[in-house]
């Protein structure tokens, strides 16, 4: 190891970061660091052209760098560097970001929604930071919609289904005033002057923007497909491909992905059945049945739902520090999932903090359709999202200071095997701390880990094996996934090819470094330091995390 070597890797880190707030505006937005909060990305050929060439020139810079000679936190740095850029250049290679130009999950749609949670504008320099970004809305807009119709002469498009989805979606926020839109979200209440400001610019820009927005998606819409998986598409199955590896690190072959999601899927089912059998039931469906029908398993209100959410947030912080030697600072905040979105959005998911903590964890909670949302599965939902989960894991990676802000910012632009693995280690975790209040609580964490499973087998079964969206939702519905969700999810792994497989592959990964752990440490093995090593290492591919953790000895 040397002092020299240390310094350019770091400084190749630091400048990479760097370029990538640029390149990524809302990136910067999202950790805290406000710079670039009057941009928006550059989504034009002119852009992607300028991407590559940035990304490749770095992978080769990293190339030129002696391994051998880095300490182990600046080693794991560049390989995590290494790692986002071939995710980066694998993406432009075969145009992913032409199906991202449409999207009712993290499409152009979602922009208000997201900036409503990400960005302040409580100062005059904030508020015009705000406004310029606003301002750039009919830009960037204008460029997807450029990428869109070019994709779809090029027959590379969405399907139906998914243009159906982000047209609606899109229709109902143009259907909301300005003054009553997500848009208004970052300005306070009592700035009464910056919020007509803002109003004036999302009427008289914003919202043109979007009108246009949504006439493109009206043209491009007899181009999308009817067909469901990339398999349909040429070269379908190098680019699903590439996105099983973007999410999970690791180079699957899909039909090796399904036959785990398989075996994992009949091993959880025996595990519900187990459950039942206690509850008095020949299986988890009839427990279930007869539990929603009681009344006792749907919420009264979305106060209600709401306010059960936030108990459950308490109560695993409390028990938090018997399982953990290091906590977050703070704990996470709850909001419900706006109306104008919430339909199109799965039961909840997190939005990380910044790094300084001027604004806390979010956990967000779909409130709608109560009767279709059993309180059963709520618990596990909250132990993934929220504690122990991404907010214990994504802070607690924030928090270390002495790190280049790539280590611990970026960590899930590698992909997201290690974070969503984690989430899903933890509704398993949480059994262990005794946060199930009873055994329906514990056959939902059951039903959550079956549906984690059955999407190993219906990704790889709509994008590799050409099954159709009802046969998905089935073996969704098997799995012991309500109908509205199950819809919902299956249309998200249509719209995010490979992205649901990060899930079980990661949990898996996880918990094999945990049983090698416990096979070498014997009697001296501790779950706290366990969990301490492994979130001190952080996000990072599953391949460094399996390495990292080889020795097992120390946990």
């Amino acid at each position: 190891m040397t002092e020299e070597s240390t310094k350019q890797a770091r400084d190749l880190a630091s400048r990479y970061w760097e370029r990538l707030l640029q390149e990524e505006p809302l990136l910067g937005t999202e950790v805290g660091d406000e710079r670039y909060d009057d941009r928006l990305p550059d989504p034009s050929e002119v852009g992607v052209a300028r991407r590559q060439e940035f990304f490749q020139a770095s992978l080769e810079e990293a190339a030129a760098l002696d391994r051998d000679e880095l300490d182990q936190d600046t080693r794991v740095t560049i390989e995590l560097l290494e790692a986002i850029t071939r995710r980066e250049l694998d993406g432009i290679a075969h145009r992913l970001d032409r199906f991202a130009a449409l999207g009712h999950m993290y499409g152009p749609g979602q922009l208000l929604a997201d900036l409503a949670t990400l960005q302040r504008a409580d100062t005059p320099e904030r508020l015009d930071r705000y406004v310029a970004r606003l301002q750039g809305v009919a830009a960037y807009l204008g460029a997807i919609c450029d990428v869109a119709l070019d994709a779809a002469e090029r027959g590379q498009t969405v399907p139906a289904l998914v243009a159906d989805r982000t047209i609606g979606q899109v229709e109902r926020l143009l259907a909301l005033a300005p003054e009553d839109s997500p848009g208004l979200g970052p300005v306070p209440e009592s700035d009464t002057e910056g919020r007509d400001r803002v109003a004036g610019v999302l009427r008289d820009a914003v919202w043109p923007a979007y009108a246009g927005y949504l006439d493109m998606l009206k043209r491009y819409r007899p181009s999308a497909r009817d067909s469901i998986g990339l398999l349909a598409l040429p070269d379908g199955d190098a680019i699903y491909g590439s996105t099983i590896m973007a999410y999970t690190t690791l180079r699957l072959e899909p039909r090796d992905v399904h036959a785990i999601g398989v075996e994992e899927l009949e091993r959880i089912q025996g595990e519900r059945r187990e459950i039942a059998a206690g509850l008095g039931h020949l299986d988890a469906s009839s427990a279930v049945a007869e539990r929603q029908a009681s009344g006792k398993n749907t919420a009264s209100s979305r106060e209600d739902m709401l306010g059960r959410v936030k108990e459950q947030v308490q109560r695993s912080w409390d028990a938090a520090p018997a399982f953990f030697g290091r906590l977050p600072n703070a704990n996470c905040d709850v909001r419900p999932i706006e109306e104008f979105r919430e339909r199109d959005m799965p039961d909840a998911f997190y939005f990380p903090g910044t790094g300084d903590g001027s604004r806390r964890g979010l956990y967000y909670v779909n409130t709608s359709d109560l009767e279709k949302r059993p309180l059963h599965h709520l618990a596990s939902i909250t132990y993934h999202e929220a504690n122990p989960g991404h907010h214990f894991q994504i802070s607690i990676d924030q928090e270390f200071t002495d790190r280049l802000p790539l280590r611990r910012f970026g960590g899930y632009l590698a992909g997201s095997a290690f974070v969503e693995g984690w989430g899903l280690y933890s509704e398993r975790l949480a059994d262990e701390m005794g946060l199930y209040l009873d055994e329906y609580e514990r056959l939902g964490m059951l039903e959550a880990q079956g549906w984690r499973a059955a999407r190993l087998i219906v990704d790889t079964g709509i994008h590799a094996l050409g099954w159709d969206r009802e046969r998905s939702i089935a073996k969704m519905e098997e799995a012991g996934v309500a109908r509205v969700s199950a819809e919902i999810e299956v249309d998200r792994y249509i719209s995010l090819p490979g992205q649901a497989l990060a899930y079980k592959i990661g949990q898996l990964e996880i918990q094999r470094v945990r049983t090698r752990a416990q096979e070498l440490a014997g009697a001296a093995f501790s779950l706290k330091e366990f969990h301490d090593r492994v979130l001190e290492l952080g996000s990072v591919p599953l391949p460094v995390l399996r390495r990292e953790m080889g020795d097992g000895a120390r946990g």
